[in-house]
């Protein structure tokens, strides 16, 4: 007798399933029914089961076939009778009825939208708190689970039981009523999806052939046009937003007079006295280098926030000044004929100025600050470095922050650690809400023209589609691009390449001026 390598009672002890150790159907799934009036089993192979979970869902329509088999196979051929077949299969027809409604029944208990979208929520709060899942995330997933619940509303479907083939056909129509943004939409629609795999199919709250069946979900086509929710900065943008928060928002801190009210563009504009505070300073302050930070190096908002100090490293590569070159080599020169002394020095020759200079023997030797950033992005959870200018900036902050605070800075100290409110990190709503009053200001008084090729505001991610899209201009290799980016070639590519052609026209419409066209000889390697 063959030996037995998993088993399972199913339909209420009718049969069971099981997968065969040896014999002629060894690694196969067979449902298996016991039959007093032949004293052996009867048996039908599961042929697309996979699983032992996949063999059990299927077992309730491998038995009714198994009883059609059966009763399409007469003991005698010659005594037939038509009418026994018909009651028959009437009877068959009825019992894989029974059993469709008692596997439903039993697979699917009841349980309100509300309640299996608060559970799930609660697990996915949980993640947070063991550090598997960022905060920013869930708050996503929060957004996105309202949109749903308002769906159902809409579709009157409270209860999990009423979710059927059909439940979310409408939704893409539902939704396309309060927004133009698919990309939005099929956003959400992956957090349905993952709502239902992970917690209604999962604890059976809805059938798993629903989920199986691979058209359960609608599809919504996301255009081109439909990806820059986070416009690209233009230089002469990027000049007023940073010279308005370095030398007019920063320098209101400092002074205390009547200003409007920092959210004027969010209802009626007040006017306040603003008192000079050290809080305020040090936010300010903290926003300027924020951002730099942020359009320098291409990190999300989110990997700034949760940057420390342990992770930056500065470099000093040097650069070459042909000009402070050129003085002290004056300068040496004319003391030493001062002193009647004869130096056989040639004048230095002319470098690259962006070229490196890290011997720091050279003529003219400047110091250039190269910052090196060791982060991580949550969603991939890989680990990347990125050499970016930004050592004075770093440098300039870590001054300040000394002189805000008497306590010594430590490598696992946040770099923008709220200084006032126990060294956490910087809350990344507030700096969101404050760069959206600067643009909208800035924006409403004509001073900020916008992406060439999208009508959607600027926002914290527009600084990483700035150094993204920077870099393509620059011709740096696309590979190298993602790598430091932490995103894929085709990502980079889809997402962020909305440059203007018109900044490249020069390399499209160069013309050889005076260059003779050659008739090269084609050399045959055969005879005809």
């Amino acid at each position: 007798m063959p030996k037995i390598a998993e088993k399972q009672t199913v339909l209420n002890g009718r049969g069971s399933v099981v997968r065969f150790a040896s014999g002629t159907s060894v690694g196969n799934y067979v449902y298996r029914e016991w039959d007093n009036s032949i004293r052996n089993y009867r048996t039908k192979h599961i042929l697309e089961a996979k699983s032992l979970e996949e063999a059990i869902a299927m077992a309730p329509q491998i038995a009714i076939e198994l009883a059609q088999d059966l009763a399409n196979k007469p003991r005698n051929p010659i005594n037939i009778d038509p009418l026994n077949l018909i009651a028959r299969e009437e009877k068959l027809q009825r019992d894989k009825e029974k059993l469709f409604r008692a596997e439903q029944k039993k697979d699917s208990p009841k349980m309100t939208i509300e309640k299996a979208m608060d559970d799930w929520l609660k697990q996915q709060l949980k993640r947070v708190d063991a550090g598997a899942f960022s905060i920013n995330s869930y708050e996503h997933k929060k957004n996105c689970s309202k949109k749903i619940r308002g769906y159902l509303n809409w579709k009157k479907i409270t209860m999990t039981s009423q979710i059927n083939e059909t439940s979310f056909d409408d939704y893409c129509i539902y939704r396309l009523k309060d927004t133009d943004k698919r990309i939005l939409i099929q956003r959400e629609l992956s957090i349905l999806g993952e709502f239902i795999k992970s917690y209604l199919v999962k604890y059976k709250y809805i059938p798993a052939r629903l989920w199986l069946d691979g058209q359960f979900l609608p599809k919504i086509e996301v255009r081109q046009s439909d990806r820059d929710a986070n416009p690209a900065i233009n230089s002469e943008d990027w000049n007023t937003i940073i010279n308005h928060v370095r030398n007019i928002w920063r320098k209101e801190a400092y002074e205390n007079k009547k200003l409007p009210s920092s959210n004027q563009f969010r209802g009626e504009v007040k006017v306040v006295d603003r008192k000079t505070t050290k809080k305020s300073i040090w936010f300010r302050n903290m926003f300027w280098h924020w951002i730099l930070v942020a359009k320098n190096s291409g990190m999300s908002p989110e990997e700034i926030c949760k940057l420390k100090w342990k992770n930056v490293e500065i470099v000093d590569v040097g650069r070459v000044s042909n000009t402070k070159a050129q003085e002290e080599w004056e300068q040496i020169m004319g003391e030493a004929q001062a002193d009647g002394i004869e130096l056989d020095l040639e004048a230095p020759d002319f470098k690259d100025p962006s070229e490196w200079a890290p011997e720091g023997t050279e003529w003219g030797r400047e110091e250039r600050l190269i910052a090196y950033i060791t982060t991580m992005r949550a969603k991939t959870q890989d680990y990347r470095e990125i050499p970016c200018n930004l050592g004075y900036v770093f440098k300039r902050w870590r001054n300040f922050v000394k002189s805000q605070t008497e306590q010594p800075i430590k490598g696992d100290d946040y770099v923008f650690a709220q200084l006032f409110n126990e060294m956490k990190q910087p809350n990344q709503r507030k700096i969101g809400q404050h760069w959206r009053w600067i643009c909208d200001y800035l924006m409403s008084s004509g001073k900020l023209k916008g992406h060439k090729f999208s009508e959607r505001p600027y926002t914290l991610y527009s600084m990483r589609s700035t150094f993204i899209e920077n870099h393509i201009l620059r011709g740096t290799d696309a590979y190298l691009l993602a790598r430091i980016c932490g995103n894929s070639v085709a990502t980079i590519m889809q997402t962020y390449e909305r440059i203007d052609i018109r900044r490249r026209t020069k390399e499209l419409t160069d013309i050889e001026f005076g260059s003779k066209r050659g008739n090269p000889e084609t050399i045959s390697l055969f005879d005809e």
